[in-house]
């Protein structure tokens, strides 16, 4: 790698809660796999604070034990707490809103729009929870490429968990991104679906994709974690000027 480019490393997890197969809600394991994983940006689906179990708030929890910035999108809302999910991120990420991905009679789905100064350019990065049901992810899906297409700005990162299988809606968002390969998540302890996906536009370029296999205890999907390379510009500006 030469010194006009950079790596940016990011990670997607369903993280179901932070209760694993055991049936313990232990937001330090989620943690220690943060840790040891080094993510720049995260995406962790199935944030959920509404049980007494979670001692500390997932949703402010990890951002706070790294000092990362964090945006959130909380879809469920209980007496006892919230349940979404959350991008994190080494470097300033400032919130662009919320894309409405909920279907009637469904659960709420939002996406999280954020805009992160990364070294040497300003990445734009969508993170989703798509639906169950099948016609609910054709809509949903429709709904993000509208976004995408309304966002001129480049790069532009799409994570999450996108629940599609078989992937018959790849191709919805694949004439504007490339996307990792469809390594299988899910289930955890004997991953056979590829759930869980990252996309992403040009200048980045994928160096390298994984699944992180000794956490199949943690979570019943697995993380997902890819390497892209980004060419750096002179361009410094920050999210909050722009």
């Amino acid at each position: 790698m030469n010194q006009n480019e950079t790596t940016i490393r990011v990670l997607t997890w369903n993280v179901h809660g932070c209760v694993g197969r055991d049936g313990v809600c232990d937001p330090n394991r989620v943690a220690r796999v943060l840790e040891a994983a080094q993510p720049d940006i995260s995406a962790l689906q199935e944030i959920d604070s509404r049980t007494r179990a979670a001692a500390r708030d997932p949703f402010s929890y990890f951002g706070e034990l790294f000092g990362w910035t964090t945006v959130s999108a909380r879809t469920l809302t209980a007496k006892d707490g919230h349940y979404g999910h959350i991008v994190l991120s080494r470097w300033p990420i400032e919130s662009l809103g919320e894309i409405d991905l909920s279907m009637r009679w469904s659960e709420p789905r939002k996406a999280i729009v954020g805009a992160i100064l990364a070294p040497g350019a300003r990445v734009i990065v969508i993170a989703a929870h798509l639906g169950l049901l099948p016609f609910e992810r054709r809509k949903q899906f429709a709904r993000l490429r509208e976004r995408i297409e309304a966002i001129a700005e480049r790069p532009l990162i799409v994570l999450g968990d996108f629940n599609d299988f078989p992937r018959v809606n790849d191709s919805v968002l694949s004439a504007a991104l490339a996307v990792t390969p469809p390594l299988a998540t899910y289930p955890s302890r004997l991953p056979l679906l590829a759930l869980d996906r990252i996309w992403f536009s040009a200048p980045l370029g994928l160096v390298t994709a994984a699944t992180l296999n000794d956490t199949e205890h943690m979570s019943d999907h697995l993380p997902l974690v890819a390497s892209l390379r980004l060419e750096r510009t002179e361009r410094t500006e920050s999210p909050a000027g722009s």
